[in-house]
């Protein structure tokens, strides 16, 4: 008994049974905290891009929508497993469904096989199971599940790729705004000058037009009378030969009248002649320069290329704050001396003051010092109405091979011709949504800094570890 009473009033017995206690504790906190999250429901979105919240611009459309908006999910969501893919769509679903002017129902078409055309009676939308549609009134947009999903490719290939939700999120507001708004400005790309296609080269920047409700078409100038009425705006993406006298008169008409075009021109190795282009831009006192610009400033360009450049985004009345954009071989836009009356010219984008303009043809002149113009916005009043022309000397910024170039650029890129259209269009307050990337953790050291951390956690930790241990040995073995 002695033995006894002396073991339960020993040091020995009290340590071990608070380190027993303690291990209670915290395994009874985990488990509580399980119960309490899965009953609860609750769940947290850690990822760097809030891939799976919705962010400030869909919450401030979602609060201001002034109609009902519905959302049809064409499959039974009762089937949907919890590993499935479906299941992130329609969680984030229930966030929207939050808010009041927005209801979600899912329709299983084998229980209401004439649901889909009582939807779509003509075919047009060409709906099927597995899609979402949105419907407002008399409008609607039909969704496909997959055009959702972006597909990541870790760039250690250590992972199987990821296929995650990056643009569900700009495909439903932008649906939602779509069906919602009473006006959809149509775009026109004009064909017939070996411009770059709308659909191979653009078909991203496309979606993003799409989806922040705007209606995009091709049309081919010589074909027709005039701009059509209902272009709010005519974009020139790269052609590669000049227009004719009649294109020239009628965008020079349609821009009198109140009109609106953005016009992107590369550097072009074959220099072809742009007279009747000048001429039509000399009218709002700017040109374009037959060069090819260079970045001599390392720090401005990427390594090994002096010609994909990294360009600043001037602070002005169309950017409240500066920012960069990627542009591979670009040619610099002239702003003429001459002081045209009500024509405001806004320089938006410019080189660093070491790059040359070099030009392709030596028989036009000596290269061009920077700090050089890559892209022009210009403001003509005094007409019959206001026109506004944007000028980029630069049309692969925002091409899909530049999205696979250097998506966080490309994003920046998409930025900045959405400002600038919303500002050519009049609608500057309007909300601009830009798909989520995903964002990788990763901790970028130095060498120098690699072999600190070797040393700390190889050598120097584990001997305060063992010194530690061999310390608190040696004292209670004198307990």
């Amino acid at each position: 008994m002695d033995k006894i009473l002396k073991y339960l009033r020993s040091r020995r017995l009290k340590y071990g049974a608070n380190s027993v206690v303690l291990v209670c504790i915290t395994l009874l906190a985990i488990i509580l905290a399980n119960l309490l999250v899965e009953n609860l429901s609750l769940k947290f979105d850690l990822t760097p891009s809030k891939l799976f919240s919705l962010g400030e611009t869909t919450k401030s459309l979602l609060e201001s929508l002034d109609r009902d908006v519905t959302i049809y999910g064409i499959f039974d969501d009762g089937k949907i497993g919890a590993k499935n893919y479906y299941i992130e769509i329609i969680e984030l679903l229930d966030q929207y469904e939050i808010y009041p002017r927005i209801k979600v129902e899912y329709v299983d078409p084998d229980m209401n096989p004439g649901f889909i055309k009582k939807l779509d009676p003509d075919n047009r939308l060409q709906i099927s199971r597995g899609d979402f549609v949105f419907v407002c009134g008399e409008k609607i947009k039909s969704i496909d599940y997959y055009d959702m999903l972006s597909t990541y490719v870790p760039l250690d290939e250590l992972y199987a790729d990821l296929e995650i939700p990056a643009t569900a999120e700009q495909k439903i507001t932008g649906a939602i705004k779509y069906v919602s708004s009473d006006n959809t400005p149509v775009i026109y790309f004009t064909e017939g000058h070996d411009e770059n296609s709308l659909f191979e080269d653009y078909s991203s920047f496309k979606y993003y037009l799409e989806n922040n409700n705007y209606d995009v078409k091709t049309i081919n100038l010589l074909t027709v009378e005039r701009v059509p009425d209902d272009s709010e705006l005519l974009v020139i993406a790269s052609p590669q030969k000049d227009i004719s006298f009649s294109e020239q008169e009628k965008i020079s008409v349609y821009l009198k009248n109140g009109g609106k075009a953005i016009m992107l021109f590369d550097s072009l190795e074959t220099d072809p002649d742009f007279s009747r282009f000048n001429e039509l831009l000399e009218y709002y006192n700017i040109s374009l320069n037959y060069d090819k610009v260079k970045e001599n400033d390392n720090s401005r360009h990427i390594p090994g290329d002096p010609y994909v450049i990294l360009s600043d985004v001037q602070q002005n009345e169309l950017f409240s704050e500066s920012f960069n954009v990627l542009l591979e071989d670009s040619r610099s836009i002239n702003i003429l001396k001459s002081n045209k009356k009500n024509t405001k010219v806004i320089s938006l984008i410019k080189t660093g003051t070491h790059a040359t303009g070099e030009q392709i043809d030596t028989n036009r002149g000596n290269n061009i010092p920077g700090p050089l113009d890559l892209a022009v916005a210009v403001e003509k009043t005094g007409n019959s109405q206001t026109s506004k022309l944007l000028v980029i000397g630069n049309a692969s910024f925002i091409s899909d091979t530049a999205e696979l170039y250097n998506d966080i650029y490309f994003q920046n890129g998409i930025y900045f011709f959405l400002t600038a259209l919303n500002w050519m269009l009049d609608n500057s307050n309007d909300t601009l949504i830009i798909p989520k990337t995903y964002k990788a953790q990763r901790i970028m050291i130095t060498e120098e800094q690699a072999m600190t951390l070797a040393l700390l956690f190889v050598i120097v930790l584990p001997i305060i570890i063992f010194a530690s241990g061999l310390t608190v040995y040696l004292r209670r073995r004198h307990l």
